[in-house]
């Protein structure tokens, strides 16, 4: 009688434990979810003046309001090596915010540096500073090189 105990105990033991391994396989089946940062910068700016830089951040369809690290980084086409990194504000909802006042006319590159949910995300944009003249092939050039 004691022996035929143990057996319904383990009987029950192993079909539990396929239910639960079932379940986690159901669960890694899920299509992985991917972070976005959506960009959202003026085209053209005025000669010291700020501008107003956001970027709204999503994981999968979700705002992200919680980003390990959002960084804003400027800097004016064909000088990269001078860039100047901003923390974002956190505006709630997924966006992020900086704003910026650029000394020269010229063309600027601005770039969002977004790490959130073990994933990092990277996108740029251009501004037109002031009496900016046609992008030159210098920075044509720039843009071709991606880390």
């Amino acid at each position: 009688m004691r022996l035929g105990k143990w057996f319904i105990l383990l009987c029950l033991a192993v079909g539990l434990s396929a239910c639960s391994q079932g379940d986690k396989q159901a669960a890694s089946d899920e299509e992985p979810k991917v972070l976005t940062a959506k960009l959202a910068a003026p085209e053209a700016a005025a000669k010291n003046e700020k501008a107003v830089i956001k970027a709204t951040v999503r994981y999968g369809d979700e705002p992200v309001a919680d980003a390990d690290d959002v960084e804003f980084e400027c800097w004016k086409a064909g000088s990269k090596e001078d860039s100047e990194l901003i923390k974002a504000k956190n505006e709630g909802k997924g966006v992020y915010s900086i704003e910026k006042a650029f000394p020269e006319d010229g063309h600027y590159k601005v770039q969002v540096h977004v790490t959130a949910k073990k994933q990092h995300t990277m996108p740029v944009a251009d501004i037109k500073v002031g009496k900016a003249t046609d992008v030159t092939e210098e920075d044509e050039k720039e843009e071709a090189h991606h880390h």
